[in-house]
Parts: C-alpha cells; structure tokens; sequence
C-alpha cells in the first residue's frame, strides 16, 4: 500500500495561526437585578499576537495569546436605602406660630446610583492552551445542521473576507489543535481596577447629599461612604476580588472566552485541510500530439486517502496518509 507523507514546520504553522488569530472577535452583553443592586457589562475585544510551540510530547502549547479589548464596561446601579433627617415642629402657644424644622430626605430614586465606566485602558490579559493534533473528516455530502449553527457563520464570515478558502464540494481530511487545557486570566481585577469602582461609587453618592449640616448629620448617620458601598454590595474583604466574583461567576465571562477559544480552534477553523482524493499529479498538457494533430491532455492523477494519522515533534508536525484502496 502507498503512503503519503506531508511535514508542515512551526514557522508554517504560526503563519496560519496568526491568520485565524487576526479574525478573533466577539461583543456580549448582560445585566442582573441582585435586588439591593443591579450589575451588567458590555464587552467588546480581540485577540492578538500568540507564540506556537510544538513539543516532544505530540502537543502544541499556544502561550501569551492577548485579550485585547476595545470596550470594557462595567455598569453598577445601587438602590440605598431612603434616609431623612429633620422635620417635625415645635408647638407654640398662641400667637406665636410653631417652629417647623426643615426635613430633607436623600436616597429616594431607584437606582439612586448609577455608573457604567470602561476599563479597555486599564486591564489586559492573557490566554494560553495545550491541545493535541486530530484529524477529523470532511464529508461534503453532509447536510448542514438546521437551526443556529455559530461554526457556519464564523465559516462563512472568514471566506467572505478571503481570509481562508471555501469549503469545497468534495470531501477533505481537517487538521484541528484540539485543546486540552486553558488557561484565560480574565477579569482579576487589578487594585486600580477596583479604587476607580469606589472612587466613582463615592464621588456620585457624594454629590447626592447636601452640604453644610444636612452633609454632617447625614455622614453621623451612614458612617463612611466606603463603608456604605460595601455594606450595601456586600462586600467582605477588596473591591476587586468582588468585582472578579461577580463577572467571573454570576455573569460566567471566563467560561464565555473559553468557550469561545475553543470552539474557533478544536470545531470551528482547521488549521490545515488535505483534499480527498489527493491530487498526485496535475492536469498537463503533453507536448506529443494525436493523428489529428491535437495535443495530448492528461487528466490529473488522484489518489483516494481511507486514512491519515498526524503527529507532532519540537520541529515540525508530520501528517501521514493511507493512499489508494
């Protein structure tokens, strides 16, 4: 039996996975009443740069993959409780007409505050993984599945822009990088991240409360308003780690990347595709002639591919093929 034998080196392979990497996009956007306050986000970023490392082991290790992000907006509204203070009158005898004091009341809308600022500036992250080498076949004949289908779409948005070439209407073998583990440092809040949350949640609670004695009685009342957020937030320990809690795991963002990452890389985007049959030899025109005195036209010379088998060393990743059958 014939065999195929087709070796891709690391320099080919990151060429092409910078091509995919450069048509990594994504926007999402969500919010969540928790009753006392309401959170929400609007993100919109990108992937850049990533080194391919191919290794002994038959694994290929994509590290210092960048999170890149073009909006990172984080909305909180907080509803505080309503305080009062003054009011009230003091009876005079007649004719003196009675004292009434003044009576000011703050905290009285729904949200009382509300603030939605964009970090993009401020964060950065990384995502890195290790996945193995899988063939996996192309059949053209297939249907696509009805309904939704986000491969498709990502699919069809990538050859639309010429970024990688048509799915044929002939079968191919499909190489993926099927990744194994992730590892996406998302959201862990810097302390910087965390002060410009507070300082914005206390300048907009202080602009709220009157000044002169309305302020000074108000503050008696509350205590510090750093200690008014966290009450009301229920915040135990750092505003960061908080905030990380909270976009981390209610609004599951590192489980979206991830998802993302490694559906474009392990279902959606191969990273190499063998056509079956193979073409051996092309088309060619001899140089010989017939009786007519029209040339010869060799057809191509393809060779069907029941098999193939991909490994990968430090150096290079080495495809072989079963041909004929």
């Amino acid at each position: 039996m014939a065999h195929l034998t087709v070796a891709v080196s690391e320099g080919t392979i990151q060429k092409a996975f910078d091509v995919l990497v450069k048509n990594i996009a994504w926007e999402k956007q969500d919010s969540t009443d928790f009753g006392a306050f309401t959170a929400g986000y609007h993100i919109k970023g990108h992937l850049e740069g990533g080194d391919v490392d191919l290794r002994n082991d038959g694994t290929i290790r994509i590290k210092e993959l960048d999170i890149k992000w073009d909006k990172l907006e984080v909305s909180l509204g907080i509803d505080i409780p309503e305080i009062c203070v003054g009011g009230g009158c003091i009876p005079m005898p007649w004719p003196i007409p009675d004292i009434c004091l003044p009576r000011v009341c703050i905290f009285s809308a729904d949200p009382d505050i509300s603030i939605s600022p964009d970090f993009a500036a401020f964060v950065a992250q990384e995502v890195s993984f290790t996945g193995s080498i899988e063939a996996r076949y192309y059949n053209a004949s297939l249907p696509v599945p009805p309904g939704f289908n986000p491969c498709q779409l990502l699919q069809d948005v990538l050859i639309d822009n010429s970024i990688i070439q048509p799915f044929p209407p002939t079968n191919q073998w499909h190489i993926f990088i099927n990744p194994q583990t992730i590892d996406v440092d998302l959201f862990d809040f810097a302390d910087i991240v965390g002060d410009l949350i507070e300082d914005a949640l206390t300048a907009a609670i202080t602009a709220l409360i009157p000044g002169g004695w309305v302020r000074d009685l108000i503050l008696a009342i509350i205590g510090g308003i750093a200690d008014l957020i966290r009450f009301i937030l229920d915040i135990p320990d750092e505003i960061d780690e908080w905030l990380s809690d909270l976009f981390n795991v209610s609004f599951g963002l590192l489980d979206f990347l991830g998802t993302l990452v490694l559906d474009f890389f392990g279902n959606c985007v191969p990273i190499a595709r063998i056509d079956d049959p193979f073409e051996i030899m092309p088309e060619k025109v001899s140089n010989s002639v017939l009786l007519s005195g029209a040339p010869v036209t060799l057809v191509p010379v393809k060779v069907p591919i029941p098999s193939l088998t991909v490994n990968v060393n430090d150096v290079e990743m080495v495809a072989t093929a079963d041909v004929g059958g």
